[in-house]
């Protein structure tokens, strides 16, 4: 009777394993924390609400962009019990938390100087990243601009112009 009754609990259980499937999430085209941390529910479209709230990684400062790499979100969704797979050729995710410095445009359609991060002549920290590395350098700025705002800067090692975006007081970030 003992084995009759372990043979059909272990049936069970593979039967109902083989039609448990975990949820299918995937990554939100703006990945966007608005608190401490940066949740999977700000990361994953179709997140359950039982781990939406669960912390993968703290946010960047206010105002600011982190990346996340691509494995530290594909362990976070699979020791949540989802299903996940990078989409082909992506190694980090941009997370950007809103707030501190705002960006805004004036009426007259100009950078407005008392809303700039960055103003013209000062130094700014500029972080180039391409799929493999991360360089950081010290430019100049040759416009103001706000969060968000594409700016002119010049490396002053190189002489050359860089088109950036201002992501903060002070630091700006080049895409390739």
């Amino acid at each position: 009777m003992l084995r009759w009754f372990c043979l059909a609990a272990c049936s069970y259980l593979l039967f109902a394993a083989s039609f448990a499937q975990a949820q299918t999430v995937t990554l939100r085209p703006r990945v966007e924390a608005n608190g401490p941390a940066v949740t999977m529910g700000d990361v994953f479209d179709g997140a359950p609400a039982e781990v939406a709230g669960r912390a993968i990684a703290p946010s960047p400062p206010a105002g600011q962009l982190r990346s996340i790499s691509m494995p530290v979100l594909a362990a976070a969704a699979s020791a949540a019990g989802l299903e996940f797979t990078p989409p082909p050729g992506v190694t980090s995710v941009q997370v950007v938390r809103p707030g501190g410095a705002r960006a805004t445009i004036p009426a007259s359609g100009g950078r407005s100087v008392a809303d700039a991060a960055v103003r013209r002549g000062e130094s700014v920290t500029l972080v180039y990243e391409a799929p493999g590395m991360s360089l950081t350098m010290r430019a100049r700025a040759l416009e103001d601009g706000a969060v968000g705002q594409s700016v002119r800067l010049l490396n002053t090692s190189s002489n050359r112009t860089i088109d950036a975006v201002v992501t903060g007081p002070g630091a700006a970030r080049a895409n390739p």
